[in-house]
């Protein structure tokens, strides 16, 4: 079997620009929640900030968990990954074998 390393490099890349655009996502909702918190005063204050403040914890914790996406398909896939080292590896098993 072989692993198209490159193809694999694609795919990775083609991921990586849908995480981006993720955590610009998440930037731009981050922006909102500032911009209403400056807007909002009264029982609308009251009742929307905790709210608000909520959001914004999962929204960095949201953040953290596309970071570790990244990381793990930077450490794994592709040519220089995690995955070639490892297909080395074994076919170097298979050939001690004979």
């Amino acid at each position: 079997m072989e692993v198209n390393y490159h193809g694999v490099d694609s795919t990775g890349l083609n991921v990586r620009a849908v995480l981006t655009g993720m955590e610009n996502n998440t930037t731009h909702l981050g922006t909102l929640i500032t911009q209403l918190e400056q807007i909002f005063s009264g029982d609308a204050a009251t009742v929307a900030l905790p709210l608000m403040n909520k959001f914004k914890t999962q929204l960095a914790d949201y953040k953290v968990q596309l970071q570790g996406v990244e990381t793990a398909i930077s450490s794994t896939t592709g040519s220089e990954g995690f995955m070639k080292e490892t297909d080395h590896q074994q076919g170097a098993r298979f050939m001690a074998i004979g």
